[in-house]
């Protein structure tokens, strides 16, 4: 089209970035989202690209179109890069838009070697068509969640004798690691990416203690520009016990130490998400379930780069 660009975002389309968010946030899932919280939201980004950038599709300098991307970091899998926030003026659909935004970024990741994913509401059928005819296909990956600013959850506290804490110590953490058990079952064993998480990650491991056991999650973070923070996404847990009421009693003090914020982060953390893979993940499901984690309404659909 005469006049398009698809670009990265940059300082000057905040105004536009914050207008299109709020649309979208309406359209899709009904919410009106604070303005000024939004606001700081996509400044946050713009001057912190390595949580996150826009690709834009603009015609005479207007955006008519976005996609947010974010990095996932993977002890086990890599580099994996989630579209966000993807959204196209409504006047303008039906017109490839977003097919060439999709293209730009899998020419990225393509680039970084890295696969790509992204989650959708149940009831969006219509981009669920879009995704499906580009071929992408949907994993057999859930999401628990506890969502603390739109859907808080009361995650139910099953003990007080546990420690929590984060660790970047990368020794340590391979110590832990090569002792424990992941709770999905994965292979400890094998070459772990653990150095790679801590440098793009800081923090990607917390551990919660008691005098007997320990349990480690595994997370990488997304940062919300709805919410203006930052969800920590686990994509495991690691045991030093097969005891899934010892287990249970660590998750919920893990849990529990980040949302009450005896944990520090920073961004602060708006919520807390946990992927659990259906067809390895049905003990995960029930340790959840018990501390009162529900399953969401979302899809998860992947497609590997070129």
């Amino acid at each position: 089209m005469q006049g398009s660009e698809i670009l990265i975002a940059q300082a000057q389309h905040k105004n536009e970035l914050v207008h299109q968010l709020q649309e979208q946030a309406y359209e899709t899932e009904f919410k009106q989202l604070d303005n000024n919280q939004v606001t700081k939201a996509i400044e946050y980004i713009l001057e912190n690209p390595h949580f996150g950038f826009f690709f834009i599709y603009t015609e005479n300098h207007h955006i008519f179109g976005q996609i947010l991307m974010t990095k996932e970091y993977n002890i086990y899998s890599g580099l994996t890069c989630w579209f966000q926030s993807v959204y196209v003026k409504k006047d303008h659909r039906m017109k490839g838009i977003f097919k060439q935004m999709y293209k730009e970024f899998m020419k990225y990741a393509a680039k970084q070697k890295a696969g790509t994913k992204l989650y959708v509401e149940f009831e969006n059928k219509n981009a669920i068509k879009v995704y499906e005819k580009l071929g992408m296909i949907r994993t057999e990956e859930t999401i628990f969640e506890d969502d603390f600013v739109f859907h808080p959850v009361k995650i139910i506290n099953l003990g007080q004798d546990c420690v929590t804490r984060t660790s970047s110590n990368k020794k340590e953490l391979e110590d832990l690691l090569k002792k424990g058990k992941s709770i999905l079952g994965n292979d400890l064993t094998q070459q772990l990416q653990i150095e790679d998480c801590l440098n793009n990650n800081k923090n990607a491991f917390i551990i919660t203690e008691s005098s007997t056991d320990y349990l480690i999650g595994l997370y990488f973070i997304e940062f919300s520009d709805w919410r203006n923070g930052i969800i920590l996404w686990f994509y495991d847990f690691v045991s030093s016990t097969y005891n899934n009421g010892i287990i249970s009693i660590m998750m919920s003090n893990m849990l529990n130490s980040i949302k009450h914020k005896q944990i520090k982060f920073n961004p602060e953390v708006k919520g807390i998400r946990i992927l659990v893979d259906r067809s390895k993940g049905q003990r995960l499901e029930q340790l959840l379930e018990v501390i009162g984690l529900k399953e969401s309404h979302y899809y998860i659909y992947s497609q590997k780069s070129d």
